[in-house]
């Protein structure tokens, strides 16, 4: 009869630290080779200490964000309930807590795996899989909450709108919105085409929505990238909300796959025969708008690991991607800006739904929004 792996190296190590000192027990990977005779790749030693010597511009090359912000959140992470200081069973201590935020901030930082970042961090698999969603869950359900808000009180609105003025003159903007695609491999229990976009690629959405500061202030993630923006924007709990967040002035400006609403503004469709105030209104528009796919250029360019996840349910990867905006979001408060080159998602956007007659009204009050601006930007150029 087989016996299974696992059970057999839980027995085998209860033995081995019963019969040794506990402070020198026997490692997973050290049993394991014993045991079956396998080539384990070696850990890297004193790798964290290496770390520490760090020169400023080393530490930001290698983790992609600056020290003190790292440190900060070491900190909040070791008050947190995610991180715990109890041994394991058999007297093995606890991975510290400042190795278990740099493991993971170097997963999100770089192109690699979780077996090399184990190994890097000197973690067996196990050990750095709970680390990792111990971690994860901290940015999800401490984090994230109090970094990706959406401005509800008049003097926040205020502050946000005269960032996005500044711009190119457009009033009382308080946020630009877009989606992006986040590539994956196949999906466990999915089929590939459910998640396929136009570019043949297995992905989920990333819906944003950001400031002029490129802080994100509401994201909504984990459907397919087979879902036009207008329908994300339904399916998002952030799309029953704006009429109301936006009331009475405000609105968000969005490509020409959402639809044209009162409090979400579209660019004029240029048909080679726009007017001269039209013209004037795009100009205007993009300057602006530009400023979201500026965030998902940033937020990409920083945490590599974005640029494809190999995770096996869309949940993790939904998880992560929150955890990453957090950090976006962080860096920024922190003043930690990253070098990005942008992107140009618009392309892969699908055009949005052929509108039925309930959608007239909502159409005919945001086009007369969106007249009403075009007219003050051509009159006040005259």
């Amino acid at each position: 009869m087989e016996v299974n792996r696992s059970i057999l190296l839980n027995s085998i190590n209860e033995i081995v630290n019963e019969l040794v000192d506990t402070s020198s027990s026997s490692s997973d990977n050290e049993i394991e080779s014993l045991v079956f005779r396998t080539n384990v790749r070696p850990r890297v030693k004193g790798f964290v200490e290496n770390v520490n010597s760090f020169s400023a511009q080393e530490f930001k090359k290698n983790f992609r964000i600056n020290r003190n912000v790292s440190d900060y959140l070491t900190a909040k992470y070791a008050s947190s309930s995610w991180y715990t200081t109890r041994s394991y069973k058999g007297g093995r201590q606890q991975t510290p807590v400042e190795t278990q935020m740099l493991a993971f901030l170097w997963f999100a930082a770089n192109k690699t795996t979780i077996r090399e970042v184990g190994n890097l961090f000197n973690m067996s698999l196990s050990n750095f899989y709970k680390t990792f969603n111990n971690v994860m869950n901290f940015f999800v359900k401490d984090m994230a909450p109090g970094v990706i808000r959406f401005p509800k009180d008049t003097q926040e609105k205020d502050v946000i709108a005269k960032e996005f003025e500044n711009i190119a003159g457009f009033p009382n903007v308080l946020g630009c919105i877009d989606d992006s695609f986040i590539t994956s491999g196949k999906l466990k229990h999915k089929t590939r085409s459910s998640n396929d976009n136009m570019h043949d690629c297995v992905s989920i959405t990333l819906q944003g929505i950001c400031d002029a500061k490129l802080r994100f202030l509401d994201i909504f993630t984990g459907v397919s990238n087979k879902t036009n923006d207008a329908r994300v924007l339904k399916l998002s709990s952030i799309g029953k909300e704006l009429p109301k967040l936006c009331a009475p002035r405000y609105y968000l400006l969005g490509n020409s796959a959402y639809p044209l609403r009162e409090y979400l503004l579209t660019p004029f469709r240029d048909n080679g025969n726009l007017s001269e105030a039209e013209s004037l209104y795009n100009t205007k528009f993009v300057k602006t708008r530009v400023k979201i796919e500026n965030a998902f250029g940033m937020l990409k360019s920083r945490f590599l690991q974005l640029m494809r996840l190999d995770f096996q349910n869309a949940e993790s990867m939904s998880k992560f991607v929150t955890s990453c905006c957090a950090l976006h979001n962080i860096c920024i408060e922190m003043d930690d800006f990253f070098e990005f080159s942008t992107t140009n998602d618009e392309a892969g956007n699908i055009s949005a739904e052929k509108e039925d007659t309930r959608e007239y009204l909502p159409t005919q009050l945001g086009e007369i929004k969106r007249n009403e601006i075009k007219n003050h930007f051509y009159s006040s150029r005259l």
